[in-house]
């Protein structure tokens, strides 16, 4: 376990989007774009603009492959309201695929996808009721899968060795530097 996916929270980052991209690059393996509730113009100039100040870094975005895919991005990462991704798949040959999972259980049923997250692992705040998964051992599935939800610098430690790819995370700028240093 030693990748780090910095959650680029269109919401949680509107006013400082580009600049927390920036801080975080250097210490996360992979950005993942999350905006959702805009028009497709909005995502694209974002993206596009993302795209140009990390030129090299791989960059994940939401739900929009389309966009994804003109922009050199390198991974969409879907959930259970996505499309068809055989279909997907066929059509943005370049691109990774990932799911948000809840369960173990969906991730073994959605084996078409090239990583998951797993959330929520820990307790996080949400406007809504959060069960945490607590720290499953996935060591059993042969996929790429990311623990994400509630993880913090004092928790971080207990998901190692428990067959993760790594973590993912908002709040995760907060203290990127330290949690990359322990992950390695």
């Amino acid at each position: 376990m030693n990748e780090v996916i910095f959650i680029l929270n269109y919401e949680s980052f509107k006013d400082r989007l580009f600049d927390t991209a920036l801080k975080t690059a250097p210490y996360a393996d992979k950005i993942w774009f999350r905006i959702k509730s805009e028009s497709a113009a909005v995502i694209f100039k974002l993206a596009k603009e993302l795209r140009n100040i990390l030129p090299d870094k791989y960059l994940i975005l939401s739900e929009r492959p389309e966009i994804a895919h003109i922009l050199n991005y390198n991974a969409v990462h879907l959930n259970h309201t996505c499309s068809k991704l055989i279909c997907l798949k066929k059509i943005f040959t370049k691109l990774d695929f990932g799911y948000s999972a809840h369960t173990i259980a969906e991730i073994k049923e959605k084996q078409e996808f090239d990583y998951f997250t797993l959330s929520p692992i820990f307790m996080t705040d949400k406007p809504y009721e959060v069960k945490p998964l607590g720290v499953i051992d996935v060591s059993s599935i042969n996929k790429k899968i990311y623990a994400l939800g509630g993880i913090n610098i004092s928790n971080v430690n207990s998901l190692k060795n428990k067959g993760y790819s790594g973590i993912a995370g908002i709040s995760l700028y907060k203290y990127l530097e330290s949690i990359k240093k322990l992950l390695t």
